[in-house]
């Protein structure tokens, strides 16, 4: 239901509908929606929305009457089993409306903001991680290529400090005594 269909729908009902404000769905749901249903529902949904009437006396009767309602009762209609959810928000302004949507833009372009300055670090760190990879790589190639004998040595040399089991043929006092500092 877009923007003109809930605005027909709702001057029927005795008052001029000023403006209409229509949340469309998370774009992620909608690619979810159109791969699985095909692109023939593919159209704009929305979520939640807001309507300003002329008349407030009016407005408030209409969404009183309307609500928990059914949208329409032609079976062949796409809103057949659709029912209005509408409230009366008496001390709404629509100025309210617009700083909610302003904010919460400003809000989403500074949290992407955040996320790239993030993405930018952590691509950065990674970039100098590698250079100074090759660089090491080069110093050792270098190094190789005139034949310094600590080279080869500092490669592979690890060495790890292990402790060394206790055999079958020795005394079984050495073991009682590992045992008894066990426990």
């Amino acid at each position: 239901m877009n923007p003109t269909k809930v605005k027909a729908l709702l001057s029927d009902y005795g008052c001029e509908v000023t403006r209409v404000y229509l949340v469309e769905e998370d774009p992620t749901v909608r690619k979810r929606r159109k791969r699985e249903t095909g692109s023939r529902q593919s159209g704009k949904r929305y979520v939640e929305g807001w309507v300003e009437m002329e008349d407030r006396k009016i407005a408030k009767r209409i969404a009183q009457s309307l609500n928990t309602t059914a949208i329409t009762n032609h079976k062949r209609s796409v809103h057949y089993g659709d029912l209005w959810n509408m409230k009366f928000l008496s001390k709404f302004q629509w100025s309210h409306l617009t700083e909610k949507v302003a904010y919460e833009r400003r809000m989403r372009e500074q949290k992407i903001r955040i996320e790239m300055l993030q993405a930018r670090k952590e691509n950065a760190a990674y970039t100098e991680l590698v250079e100074t990879g090759k660089k090491l790589d080069r110093i050792e190639k270098r190094r190789r290529k005139r034949g310094d004998p600590d080279v080869a040595s500092k490669s592979s040399d690890y060495r790890f400090h292990q402790t060394k089991p206790l055999q079958d043929g020795t005394d079984g006092a050495a073991k009682s005594a590992v045992l008894q500092s066990l426990v």
